[in-house]
Parts: structure tokens; sequence; C-alpha cells
């Protein structure tokens, strides 16, 4: 009998959309649901002269969904944000032999993973896996959290491998920069910011119980700071009364790696508007909350962007 605790997960790329691939990057995440596997069961009633209600079932438009929470390192993870925004380009860092810099960036077209998940004597492979969204959260005191959405084409039982983790740490509150129109928030005492690009399956009609095919809509991105009032942070108040516009940006700044670098992601929403604003009555410390919505920026054509510096050399 296996023991929970002895779960693992595992994960590669994908060339073909569903075609499945032996996963060889494995990740800590925390535990929760995982995929799982809904046959949408459809149970079939006619007038047939007897007592029973159901007469016949089958397999409807099966899915595979769920959702991964983990620690937000500075590897791994960074997988997970591409298959939600699409496209990566990886250079060599400059001045640096082993640093690379890799920047994800929306596209229509999104990587697929074949992700492996082991849950006692349950070993599942899910194909063709789509990130449909990712959220970044951090609190002061506490570790930054990423949680990623994900929807998968097809699952088959399987051998699981071997795993074999990092050892890179993960990223916590010391480690985070918030900045509103380019200047640091010093008072931020949570913050979450969340991009999805509302990917769809669709099933067809003579295909599979398996969804067919895969599309996305119209990506978003939003987000919540909540910060102690003071003169300063009291700006981003007048900000939302006046609709004014924001870039928005979340830094992580990690380890020491190379000859001058460090492990680092930076997400940059270079347009952003506030949609509330609130100062609530309380006897504790008071904060203001703001909440914000990304615009597509004409000038750098882009929604939001994320750039991860580590020891990768690419995200294949």
């Amino acid at each position: 009998m296996g023991a929970g605790v002895l779960n693992q997960l595992s994960f590669k790329r994908e060339s073909v959309w569903g075609t499945p691939v032996v996963p060889d990057k494995s990740l800590g995440i925390h535990f929760g649901d995982g995929i799982q596997t809904d046959n949408d069961t459809q149970l079939l009633q006619a007038v047939k002269n007897q007592l029973a209600k159901n007469y016949h079932a089958h397999i409807g438009a099966r899915t595979h969904e769920g959702d991964y929470e983990m620690d937000f390192l500075t590897d791994f993870p960074g997988y997970f944000i591409l298959g939600a925004l699409g496209s990566v380009a990886s250079v060599l860092k400059s001045g640096e032999t082993i640093v690379y810099e890799h920047s994800i960036t929306e596209s229509e077209n999104k990587p697929s993973f074949t992700i492996e998940q082991v849950v006692g004597e349950n070993v599942r492979r899910y194909a063709g896996c789509i990130f449909s969204a990712f959220k970044i959260s951090g609190k002061a005191g506490e570790v930054i959290m990423l949680n990623t959405p994900v929807k998968a084409k097809s699952q088959a039982s399987a051998t699981k491998i071997t795993p074999v983790y990092t050892t890179v740490r993960p990223f916590n509150y010391v480690d985070t920069v918030v900045k509103i129109g380019g200047t640091t928030i010093n008072e931020v005492e949570n913050f979450e910011l969340e991009y999805t690009n509302n990917l769809e399956l669709l099933h067809t009609v003579a295909g599979s119980n398996d969804p067919s095919f895969s599309y996305v809509k119209g990506s978003e991105v939003n987000g919540k700071i909540e910060m102690y009032l003071d003169n300063a942070t009291l700006a981003y108040l007048n900000d939302y009364l006046a609709k004014n516009e924001r870039a928005i940006d979340i830094i992580l700044t990690g380890d020491a790696i190379g000859i001058a670098s460090n492990e680092k992601v930076e997400i940059s929403v270079p347009r952003a508007v506030l949609t509330s604003g609130e100062t609530k009555l309380s006897e504790d410390y008071n904060l203001l909350t703001i909440e914000f919505a990304g615009i597509y920026d004409t000038v750098t054509t882009k929604l939001v962007s994320v750039k991860i510096t580590n020891l990768l050399a690419n995200y294949n």
C-alpha cells in the first residue's frame, strides 16, 4: 500500500499536442486535487414498459482537468508560465558563461506537456496538457506561491519514473519587490497577479471521448495589492479615483549564480488601470487595497511578459 507522502509529479514538453512523451523533470508541489478525469457519464431513459428509469449508459465528453499549487522556484515552474503564455526566447546572459535569460511572451499557440501524476498505486500520464492560467501571490512572512490550472487531452496508465529534484530554493517575501509606475512600494503586505488565456478544449462528433481541438480566447491580467496606508501610498488611491494608468512590476531576486548574477523572475504589466481602491475603517493599521487589470500596450505590444534568469539553457 503506497503512502500519500510518496506521491510525485513529473513532466516533459511535447513536440506534438497530445502525443505523450516520457517525463524527465520532477517538481515538488503542494498536496491537492491535481488532474482528475470526468467521464461525463450519460444515463439514458425511455418509456420501455419497465420500472427501472435507466436502460443504458455511455461515456460523454470526457475531460481531464485540475490545478497545481507550488512554492515558486526559478527553474522548472517556468515551464508552466511558458505553457500559459506560449512563447520563449532564451539567450546566454551578457558577461556570463552558465547563466541564461528567458523572455516569455504571449503567442496564440501554446506548448503542451505530458504530466505524470503518481498517487500511490495509481500512476497516470496525462498527454496534451495545456496551462490555462498562472497566478503568482505573496504575503509578508511567507513563501511566494505559483498556482497553475491545467487541461489535458487524454490519460493512460504508466510505469512511474524515478524522480530527480533540483536543489533550487523557493522565492520568499524578502526576495520580492513590487513596483507601481516604476516606483518601488515598500509598504506592500500582500499581492497577487493572475494571467489567463481563457483556454478551451473542444470535443467533436465521430471523434474521441477526449477533446479533439484546443483554442484560446481573449487573454486577461488581473491582480490585487494590499499595502499599508501612508502619505506615499495614498497616491495610488488618487490614481484609482482619477483612472490613471500605471505599469505594474513584480521582481523576485534569489540566490547568486554565475559570475555576477542572481536567480530572478521579472513579471511586467506595462499598462494597467486600477479598477478598485478602498480603505476600510479599522482599529488595526490602516490598509489600502487596490485591484488592477492589464490593458494591451501598443508601445511594447504586450499585455504581460515574464523574464526568468537561471541556470537552465532553455525551456525545450
